[in-house]
């Protein structure tokens, strides 16, 4: 399945992107997009979630340990490759509020990310200041719609982190 940033984006691609972005497209994703992917690993485990081949976006599932449960969640998320790993932004669709695996996060760093069916353990950083901004234009090359969650979450800290491989 090839990945397309936003120039290489086909129109069908590009409606997708805009409608997750918009605040009804994403009150509806943040509720059921997970879900599907979800779904569908279950089904067929190691296989592209649909939000991936829909929007030829690179999305990974994040298995993060609850911060207060102490039990293993996992979530797919858009991540964008860096040199130092992998980059991941903790949007929740723009809301006021981080998702849960942003406390997982900072809560236990060592966590597992699944791409293409490869399970890697990661160690995740929170970034500042360039660090961030390497994470988020390497985001924004995939989708646009970062822009628009920022706006939304109302001067709140999306959250940027970085999932350095961990080798054993």
């Amino acid at each position: 399945m090839q990945l397309r940033s936003n120039d290489e984006a086909n129109p069908a691609q590009r409606i997708l992107r805009a409608v997750v972005a918009s605040r009804p497209g994403a009150w509806v994703s943040k509720r059921a997009l997970h879900r599907i992917d979800m779904l569908a690993y279950r089904v067929a485990p190691g296989r592209i979630p649909p939000s991936q081949w829909l929007a030829a976006v690179p999305v990974g599932l994040l298995t993060t340990t609850g911060a207060r449960s102490g039990k293993p969640h996992t979530v797919p998320l858009l991540v964008t490759t860096l040199e130092s790993g992998w980059g991941v932004i903790a949007s929740n669709y723009g809301s006021g509020r981080p998702p849960a695996w942003f406390f997982n996060l900072r809560a236990h760093p060592i966590a597992s990310l699944e791409l293409d069916g490869v399970a890697h353990r990661v160690r995740a950083e929170q970034v500042h200041g360039v660090e961030k901004e390497r994470v988020r234009e390497a985001a924004l090359g995939w989708y646009r719609g970062y822009m628009a969650y920022e706006e939304r979450a109302g001067g709140r800290d999306l959250g940027f982190f970085v999932l350095h491989p961990e080798h054993d």
